[in-house]
């Protein structure tokens, strides 16, 4: 059957029209009724955002591929011995969730190994959402996707609801280093890489959905979904994800430089930094609540909206210009101190991550508007 065809529209009865489908088509989907089927064969006729129609066969809705991969764990091993203590399989098992792979079956001659099994827990427990671990036997593991995506919990709710989750974790972690500098307790920074592990797991996540939104069609034209919504909620989780790398950063290089720095002058620095990143993100937080969850991306210029970027970064060009006066005069310890490399490298890095998470509003406000 060629690709494209021509069929006229026919009116019959007084407010129906019809138009009748290719042969070729209707046999290769089974829809012609014979002497064992009881019901009439039926379609699915979905609009695309262009206007155009999508048809498919009824058994065509919510299929799912059961893609379970096979991975030979003796082969791998002959291939590159140090896998294991490489961890070799954290990169595998990420490539074949972020491909929507259903599952990965690891198959040994040999019992496998414990230290193996461990890898696969903590790869599972901290960046495969929804995927299982268990343990068929000394020789078999699988690990499986117990989440059917279906155009009920793809896009509709998952999507919106972890983007919206991760964002408000951002915000938690906002709060908690503004107070780490304004109390110079720094305690509390502990937890921060765990709830950058929270953003990654859901960053993955959403990457997985979004794929499949557009390599099954059975799944995504009953979503009625613009592409370019669908490229720039992908683009709005990596930005999320970046943002939780950065601040966890800052979190684990904060403790370690509270007298690297000329104090006073970097502590008033950061404490207005974080106020107004805490101010901007919050607001920010508003309109990713009320615009993820559209189906079309949010258009035109809102005036309140526009003079919110406006304000956000015009203060943005205010602190970049107090942080070049400033420069020149922070002392990176004294004269009678000793630092060593790491903490000149923590240095530049916690300065370079600031300027990097201010830039970033830039890049949501772009997304959004």
């Amino acid at each position: 059957m060629n690709n494209s065809t021509t069929r006229k529209v026919q009116k019959f009865a007084k407010y129906s029209h019809a138009i009748t489908l290719p042969v070729a088509w209707i046999k290769k989907h089974g829809l012609i009724r014979d002497g064992t089927k009881t019901e009439e064969p039926i379609v699915n006729i979905f609009e695309n955002p262009d206007g155009s129609l999508a048809i498919y066969p009824i058994s065509y809705e919510f299929v799912l591929e059961d893609s379970i991969f096979i991975l030979e764990l003796d082969d791998i091993l002959k291939e590159n011995p140090n896998f294991i203590e490489e961890n070799g399989i954290s990169l595998i098992l990420i490539s074949y969730y972020m491909n929507g792979a259903h599952g990965v079956e690891v198959q040994s001659k040999h019992p496998i190994p414990q230290d193996l099994i461990t890898q696969i827990e903590k790869i599972q427990q901290r960046l495969l959402f929804n995927w299982n671990l268990s343990r068929e036997s000394p020789h078999k593991l699988l690990i499986k996707n117990v989440f059917t995506e279906t155009p009920e919990n793809i896009f509709q709710k998952e999507i919106p609801r972890y983007l919206r989750e991760s964002f408000s974790v951002i915000l938690w972690m906002l709060d908690d280093i503004h107070i780490a500098i304004k109390t110079n307790n720094f305690d509390n920074l502990a937890d921060i890489p765990k709830r950058d592990e929270t953003i990654d797991r859901y960053y993955f996540f959403i990457v997985r959905q979004i794929r499949t939104i557009f390599e099954r069609p059975q799944i995504s034209k009953p979503l009625n979904y613009s592409h370019k919504k669908m490229i720039d909620l992908r683009l709005l989780a990596k930005l999320i994800e970046d943002v939780g790398d950065s601040l966890k950063d800052i979190a684990v290089i904060l403790p370690k430089l509270n007298s690297f720095f000329h104090e006073k002058l970097v502590h008033n620095f950061l404490l207005e930094y974080f106020e107004i990143l805490q101010e901007a993100f919050k607001k920010l937080a508003d309109i990713l609540r009320a615009s993820v969850s559209q189906p079309v991306p949010s258009v035109g210029l809102n005036p309140k909206i526009m003079q919110m970027i406006y304000k956000y970064r015009t203060l943005g060009r205010e602190l970049d210009k107090k942080w070049q006066e400033l420069i020149p005069q922070i002392e990176i310890g004294t004269k009678d101190d000793q630092h060593n490399f790491q903490e000149y490298y923590n240095g530049a890095k916690l300065l370079d991550d600031l300027e990097d998470i201010f830039k970033k509003i830039f890049d949501f406000t772009n997304i959004f508007f």
